[in-house]
């Protein structure tokens, strides 16, 4: 399957998704509140509206960006091996289950508003979300099953062992950056601000917060590697930091990577791996004598593999 194939295998469930509450709304129009209910309470009892116009744009921009983020995910061939499990298959579930998620999410809270004078006769029983996770079940079960496993990515070779002597101090660091975690962290913490301004400092609060973890954890780390093994230690602040000791390293390699193989920036976790990938390009990759791999992107990470290689050598 080509790339422009796998981009709508896990792009389009969005758009259809979306479908069924869009073509509500438009079709029942005359049939509901001026403002719909959108948000709604444990109890089911509506807490929030939006003018019905703005709520059709909305799910459909929703639709369109889910769309082009999964899609474009799917469509990034996997050119190395970063995990011991079928990534592929694993964001096809993924994709799919957000589609059946949101969709029914959408078409439930937008039924509640048809045969309704006001936003306050709106209701949306708890139980029915019950409804949406079964939806996201079967739908992720139909992703998984109908992505193709794509050719497996060529092994690359284990790095040569620098040799290093038993009394020898060695050690090997480098600090990288993301530029898009620190513009998403500016937005999101701008936004917050906005938000906060006109709406309240309670939900404006979740947002700043949201930022500057993003901006201080998520933006950069600095990778080192000696005696103790692998240690990158996230953020400005180097901590938390994440570590594979010198005796769990089976065999250490380097390749090129992409955010959309772990399914975005950041620290990621997926079946048979996790790294920590803050933007595309060469990588160093451990695997742990369990058989799961770390990878993390790093500038000259050859040379760390070679040293890594060379002190896991030594303790084996």
């Amino acid at each position: 399957m080509g790339r422009i194939g796998r981009a709508l295998l896990t792009g389009l469930p969005h758009l259809v998704a979306v479908t069924p509450a869009v073509v509500t709304a438009l079709v029942a129009a005359d049939r509901m509140p001026a403002e719909p209910a959108t948000r709604f309470s444990f109890d089911g009892t509506a807490t929030s509206t939006m003018p019905h116009a703005a709520l059709v744009a909305a799910m459909v921009v929703l639709g369109v960006l889910l769309a082009l983020v999964f899609g474009a995910m799917g469509a990034r061939p996997t050119a190395t091996r970063v995990s011991a499990a079928d990534t592929a298959r694993f964001f096809g579930a993924v994709s799919w289950a957000t589609a059946g998620l949101l969709g029914s999410v959408l078409y439930l809270a937008t039924a509640a508003n048809v045969d309704v004078t006001s936003a306050a006769e709106a209701h949306l029983p708890p139980g029915r979300l019950l409804i949406a996770v079964g939806a996201a079940v079967v739908a992720g079960a139909v992703g998984y099953l109908v992505t193709p496993s794509p050719p497996p990515a060529p092994e690359a070779p284990p790095s040569a062992p620098v040799q290093v002597g038993l009394t020898e101090r060695v050690s090997w660091s480098r600090r990288v950056e993301s530029r898009m975690s620190l513009a998403l962290g500016a937005v999101v913490l701008v936004g917050g601000l906005v938000l906060g301004w006109l709406a309240g400092w309670l939900p404006g609060a979740l947002l700043i917060v949201a930022g500057l973890a993003v901006l201080t954890l998520g933006s950069s780390a600095l990778v080192t590697v000696d005696r103790r093994g692998l240690v990158v230690a996230l953020g400005a602040f180097g901590w938390p930091h994440l570590r594979v000791p010198v005796a769990d390293v089976e065999s250490v390699t380097t390749g090129d990577v992409s955010p959309a193989e772990f399914g975005g920036w950041g620290y990621r976790i997926v079946p048979g791996g996790s790294g920590v990938v803050l933007r595309s390009g060469p990588a160093l990759i451990v695997t742990r004598r369990s058989g799961r791999r770390f990878t993390v992107t790093v500038d000259d990470p050859r040379t760390a593999a070679g040293l890594l290689a060379g002190l896991a050598q030594e303790v084996s």
